[in-house]
């Protein structure tokens, strides 16, 4: 069969077409995940910090100790000023302005807190993004508070498990499976909060993400069954009673509640996410905490961890291209929260006192510092459609290799047929070549 030159030629230039449009898909996808909702794409995006003053506490109402905080809750900023001259110590100090996502002040609510910087993030989580929530601060400034709560507030962990139980209740067309995991970091040691009886170690040469290999993972129904593992964890933290803190927390905690969302017909998963709630041990000053033995080495441990945060913040605002996650367990198992692919709120503690100027004063530059990190979120997303599109795609890939073997072998019997056939025009053209000279040969005329 002979098949024109051209039209092989063009057979190729739409395979090499199409294969170019595959290969441009695939680059797109790999920059831009899609979302639940078409018109959404992914961009860079800045951490979310936020700040939370709270009130004085007895001992520092009991000896009148100066307010060295002001808060603008409309603006977003506060300020903090102090005079450190002991020449002048009633002299003002020169006042240090920040401004954040949000501010607020002694008399903000759990509830206020969590409905205007909180749930939008758990929101994100439902939609098939990792996020990241971790309360920072100095010790006894109500971390744990708002990360747990009390009996007569619901703290974070609290209020975000409703949040997630009311939309498995609301999602009736897939399947939604909520799993957690609870752990702490303890003296430089990974402990399973679910699973304390069985001391887990952790490869830390290996690398590290959340959750852990090996850590309990347990399959929660509702809010109830996902609660009652928090307090079981809870109360399996390292606490001891400190200077600045009754029931300080000498561990860093995280809970991590990941989602999976199931088409109910197919079993195929549409959306798998992770949050990651994080309640980080408090910074102390070894001269104020009067800490020895075994409180000095819990003091020194949460104050190298955090150091190493520090870094790593410091690192990535700079835009270094080595940046120092392995320098401690903590900053490896947050990794994804500091210039990865999560979605980070920073919930920066403080207290109002000026006994703590310059540990607030840090606090405050640490989560400035933050607010600089850029973040590429991914949504961990499978859309059926897609998959769909992408089975047919692979069958006309298929199908296009297999024309274009065909094409290839049409092609070269195509060329050995136009060699044949040029063979034998050559030698029909060298018949008639000797024909003509015979019949030359024959009308000459004879001479006799």
């Amino acid at each position: 069969m002979y098949i024109p030159r051209h039209t092989v030629t063009r057979n190729m230039d739409s395979f090499r077409k199409f294969a170019h449009m595959k290969k441009l898909k695939r680059h797109n996808e790999c920059r831009r995940t899609k979302s639940l909702h078409p018109n959404e794409h992914h961009q860079d995006e800045n951490i979310k910090v936020v700040v939370r003053c709270r009130p004085m506490n007895v001992p520092e109402r009991k000896a009148h100790v100066e307010n060295v905080i002001k808060i603008d809750t409309t603006k977003k900023c506060l300020s903090i000023q102090y005079s450190t001259d002991r020449l002048k110590p009633r002299q003002p100090g020169k006042a240090r302005r920040f401004t954040f996502d949000a501010v607020y002040g002694m008399q903000a609510t759990q509830t206020e807190i969590y409905e205007n910087s909180v749930r939008p993030m758990v929101n994100h989580m439902l939609h098939g993004y990792n996020v990241t929530i971790f309360a920072y601060g100095q010790t006894g400034t109500g971390k744990t508070f708002t990360m747990e709560g009390s009996q007569m507030e619901r703290g974070i962990m609290q209020n975000a498990f409703r949040q997630i139980f009311d939309f498995k209740q609301k999602e009736k067309r897939h399947k939604c499976i909520v799993e957690c995991c609870y752990l702490e970091l303890y003296q430089g040691k990974i402990r399973d909060l679910l699973n304390v009886s069985r001391p887990t170690l952790f490869d830390t040469k290996a690398k590290l993400t959340l959750p852990c290999k090996g850590l309990r993972s347990v399959t929660c129904q509702s809010v109830e069954e996902i609660e009652n593992c928090r307090k079981k964890g809870y109360k399996s933290r390292k606490t001891a009673s400190t200077y600045f803190n009754d029931y300080s927390s000498r561990s860093h905690a995280i809970f991590i509640v990941t989602l999976k969302v199931l088409n109910s017909k197919t079993g195929k998963a549409l959306i798998h996410s992770k949050l990651n709630l994080v309640d980080l041990a408090g910074s102390e000053c070894l001269q104020k905490s009067n800490a020895t033995d075994i409180r000095l080495k819990e003091c020194c441990e949460i104050n190298l961890s955090l150091l190493a945060v520090n870094k790593v913040i410091s690192s990535t605002v700079a835009g270094k291209t080595y940046i120092p996650y392995r320098d401690s367990l903590l900053t490896q198992l947050l990794q994804d929260s500091f210039g990865g692919n999560a979605k980070t709120l920073m919930i920066a503690n403080i207290g109002p006192a000026a006994s703590t100027y310059k540990e607030t004063l840090v606090t405050l530059e640490y989560a400035n510092r933050a607010k600089k990190i850029k973040n590429a979120p991914n949504i961990n997303f499978y859309r059926e459609d897609r998959c769909h599109n992408e089975e047919k795609m692979r069958e006309k890939y298929k199908k296009a290799l297999e024309d274009l073997a065909q094409c290839k072998m049409d092609y070269e019997m195509a060329e050995k047929r136009a060699d044949t056939l040029k063979n034998m025009a050559i030698k029909q053209m060298k018949d008639v070549a000797e024909l003509l000279v015979d019949i030359g040969k024959v009308n000459q005329p004879n001479p006799d």
